[in-house]
């Protein structure tokens, strides 16, 4: 077995904690992490993501790695990769015992990085993202209700990470995340030892990440959704889902107004429902209780409510549609759809002979 004189460190999330936006800084900061002794490289150039080797890591598809590793110049303290896809596959034990041995044998440590944000916030983030993606078109009540019943496996912290954090071989860091801790990508950096460069770190690209469509955004995904039932087509075939919700959004200028689908006695339920397991985790991996290290984030509903009727509200219609046909000039099967049931709307739109 090689010595041990290099940490692979992964960044694997959590899911929507800013980690486009930290991928994008680490991109922008290639030639400056690698003066302060931070590798950044990718297993396909030139796509500048690491989602391969997570794909690879959940596939013990094992050559993909060893190639990656191989490949990498011998400079560098530390290998940095990141990919929210990396949180699963690194809580299953049978994954990251084989990823350590391989590592170690190719003269690496292991160090996983991950931030958390506190059940509230988390599944109001995950429904805003699965509702734009077109993945489902339910009420907000009855996602929280499905995600309390259904989704420990990514809710409860200490279950999730539980053999992780037993691997006497893999050093484990737990950020908290949201706005009042500072910049993601920042964070990242000096946990890991490394102050930014005089100058500072580059920023972002800013056409990268992912941005909240907004309360109207959120209703003309939930339209969408139930116009795309109604044709019995599912939103998760459709190629380039999201993007149709984000272009209307952002053209609308309606990414400022967040949506938040709590009230604070929902949002006090879901903390409490998670309260013990919170404070068992966060006495392992900190010390402390959760809500020392986690603060409560203060909650206010905010949704939207269209017009019944009248221009407004035929305007909202008129975005529906436009969504409809944009989705379907780039799947053909909502196209056929859409002439079965509305043919003089697709032959106008020239989906359609």
């Amino acid at each position: 077995m090689a010595a041990q004189k290099r940490w692979l460190v992964i960044h694997a999330g959590t899911h929507k904690t800013a980690s486009s936006y930290i991928q994008s800084r680490m991109a922008a900061n290639g030639a400056e992490l690698e003066r302060a002794g931070v590798l950044l490289r990718y297993p396909r150039a030139p796509a500048q993501k690491h989602k391969p080797l997570a794909a690879a890591l959940a596939n013990a598809a094992w050559p993909e790695w060893i190639r990656y590793l191989r490949g990498l110049p011998p400079t560098g303290e530390l290998v940095l990769v990141s990919g929210e896809q990396f949180t699963q596959p690194l809580a299953n034990s049978r994954g990251h015992r084989a990823l350590t041995d391989l590592l170690e044998a190719e003269g690496f440590g292991l160090h996983v990085l991950l931030f958390l944000r506190d059940q509230p916030d988390y599944i109001n983030a995950r429904f805003v993202h699965s509702t734009r993606r077109l993945y489902h078109h339910q009420s907000f009540d009855a996602y929280v209700e499905s995600q309390l019943a259904e989704r420990r496996h990514i809710y409860d912290y200490g279950h999730l990470f539980s053999a992780l954090i037993h691997h006497s071989r893999i050093r484990c860091t737990f950020l908290p995340y949201g706005s009042s801790w500072g910049d993601p990508f920042d964070r990242l950096l000096t946990t890991l030892g490394h102050l930014p460069p005089e100058g500072g770190w580059r920023p972002a690209d800013p056409d990268k990440g992912n941005v909240q469509p907004g309360c109207e955004g959120v209703w003309l995904a939930q339209r969408i959704g139930e116009q795309l039932e109604d044709l019995g087509i599912e939103g998760r075939s459709l190629a380039n889902a999201g993007a149709a919700v984000r272009r209307i959004a952002e053209r609308e200028g309606w990414q400022q107004d967040r949506y938040c689908g709590f009230d604070a006695p929902a949002a006090a339920a879901v903390a409490a429902h998670y309260a013990s397991a919170n404070d068992a985790f966060a006495l392992q991996v900190w010390g402390c209780p959760w809500r020392q290290r986690m603060p409560e984030l203060p909650v206010y509903r905010r949704v939207f409510e269209p017009p019944a009727e009248g221009t407004e509200r035929q305007r909202l219609d008129g975005l529906v549609r436009s969504a409809l046909l944009d989705l379907a000039s780039q799947n053909r099967h909502l196209a056929r759809a859409l002439q079965r049931s509305t043919p003089t709307m697709a032959v106008q739109a020239g989906l359609v002979p």
